[in-house]
């Protein structure tokens, strides 16, 4: 038998476009457009700006569109900006192993179809069959979860879901390059054995935060890119790393690997249809407390200073002092704070790049809310081991508890908006396109030009199967320049 390397290897490299059913091609198209909206959400976030004057002070070969600038790039250093941009903001989309794998894996797949010419049709591939690879290693290594007694406690000691955010980049970089099977095995190993360490406990328990989440996705998608190119000029890596009892799982920290789940049902079951998006800029698990607050306020009409106290009910990971921040003192703590995104909410902030500026930060009205907020543990979440599939959550039970008029409005929800397992919660096409049009409007929602851009983005994804090359779609990402220095600024 095969080990699991050559096996993926051989999925990635030989997967044809019209091997992917149509309702895949149409999600991965839908991963493209809420990715490159968070991509241009992020030029309003300090750690955004930072990363496109990092690449710029760097130069490179000007073969590659690095969004929200006509200053081109290199290949590797455009897909670093690109997916660093996409991640600043964590608007981006949850895989249910945790794991954020659109951002690297898409502008992988951009950066390698750009810098060879390559079609709508293989950028859509690449992210299908890249999204497919790290979704399929991080289900066979687990949800990083602590569990006691059969529940769930918190984060294990040693764990995370960095490194597969990075397996989905090389399985997208791969299958857009089209290397060959045994060229496409060592830019596995060259790239897979140069992915972040599993930091997700010193992470978590961190209370200054670091600019990025448990790994840097720029990083990530960078990684594997030029892991892709080095092994196209002849590079080897190794050519075994996810095999057998010292396989990558085990220097991850997995306590486990089901290699059934990791190459079993190839083009039988596709991993792109089970992930999550987010409608609000936030953490994963703040997106529970702010479907059960959205769903309060539509039935009750509630408004904010009728509140006078939140008592939010989380999950056992989302306990820690992140969660609890009072008042964040930075954009990256306020995508965290239970209290930041519910004060968000409560005055109907658009959700995007809003939630975070000054005025969002220091404002009298907001800094009064969110000290009504606290947090605690939901019993009922520490059961979600009950629930999982195939390596990957479905119900986190979790919501909050609002006193206003003298009364307690209580509401528990078992999944949050954007959860693609049920008809109330699913993303809707018309959803998704609103929350990029929002996006890429950012602090001036009341932009034509940019709600014009906005549309010609959507209409250049919706017709990527028909276009020979993507210039298209990459001009309408550099952005006019006044638009850009308007989105930096």
């Amino acid at each position: 038998m095969q080990g699991a390397t050559k096996q993926l290897a051989e999925f990635a490299n030989g997967t044809p476009y019209e091997a992917i059913p149509p309702e895949v091609v149409h999600e991965a198209k839908r991963m493209i457009l809420d990715t490159i909206g968070c991509a241009i959400g992020g030029l309003h976030m300090k750690s955004g700006r930072i990363a496109l004057q990092h690449v710029s002070e760097l130069g490179g070969k000007p073969t590659n569109t690095v969004i929200g600038t006509a200053e081109r790039n290199s290949a590797p250093h455009a897909a670093y900006a690109n997916a660093r941009l996409g991640n600043v903001l964590d608007a981006d989309d949850t895989f249910p192993t945790g794991t954020h794998f659109g951002s690297p894996t898409v502008f992988a797949a951009l950066a390698m179809a750009e810098l060879h010419g390559k079609s709508g049709r293989d950028f859509l591939r690449g992210v299908a069959v890249g999204f497919d690879v790290g979704a399929r290693i991080g289900s066979s290594m687990g949800l990083a979860l602590r569990i006691e007694d059969g529940k769930v406690t918190g984060w294990p000691k040693v764990g995370g879901t960095s490194a597969t955010m990075t397996w989905g980049a090389i399985g997208a970089a791969t299958s857009v390059a089209q290397l060959g099977t045994e060229r496409t095995i060592e830019a596995f190993g060259i790239a897979g054995g140069n992915t972040p360490l599993p930091t997700l406990r010193k992470w978590s328990e961190a209370q200054r935060l670091p600019m990025y989440k448990y790994s840097d996705a720029g990083w990530c998608a960078q990684t594997a890119v030029e892991g892709t190119l080095l092994a196209k000029l002849g590079s080897t890596g190794y050519t075994d790393l996810l095999d057998g009892e010292l396989g990558y799982w085990l220097m991850y920290g997995a306590p486990q690997c089901n290699f059934d789940l990791m190459v079993g049902d190839f083009g039988k079951r596709w991993h792109l249809l089970d992930t999550t998006y987010k409608p609000w800029p936030s953490c994963r698990w703040t997106q529970y407390p702010l479907t059960a607050l959205r769903s309060l306020k539509a039935q009750h009409k509630l408004q904010p200073d009728e509140i006078t106290k939140v008592v939010v009910k989380g999950a056992p990971f989302a306990q820690s002092y992140r969660f609890k921040v009072t008042h964040p003192e930075n954009e990256v703590n306020a995508e965290f704070s239970n209290a930041h995104v519910l004060a968000m909410m409560a005055f109907d902030v658009p959700a995007g790049p809003m939630w975070f500026t000054d005025e969002a930060l220091t404002a009298p009205k907001y800094r009064a809310f969110r000290e009504r907020v606290t947090t605690e543990l939901e019993p009922s979440a520490g059961e979600l081991v009950k629930w999982m599939e195939n390596g990957q959550f479905r119900r986190v039970p979790g919501g909050l508890e609002v006193h206003a008029r003298g009364q307690v409005f209580t509401e528990i929800v078992q999944m949050a908006a954007g959860d693609p397992w049920s008809v109330e919660t699913r993303f809707s096409d018309a959803e998704l396109e609103a929350k990029f049009i929002g996006m890429v409007c950012g602090t001036k929602p009341g932009s034509a030009a940019l709600k014009k851009r906005a549309n010609a983005i959507i209409d250049c994804v919706n017709r990527l199967e028909a276009l020979p090359k993507l210039s298209e779609l990459c001009r309408n990402l550099e952005l006019d320049v006044h638009e850009a220095a308007e989105a930096v600024s």
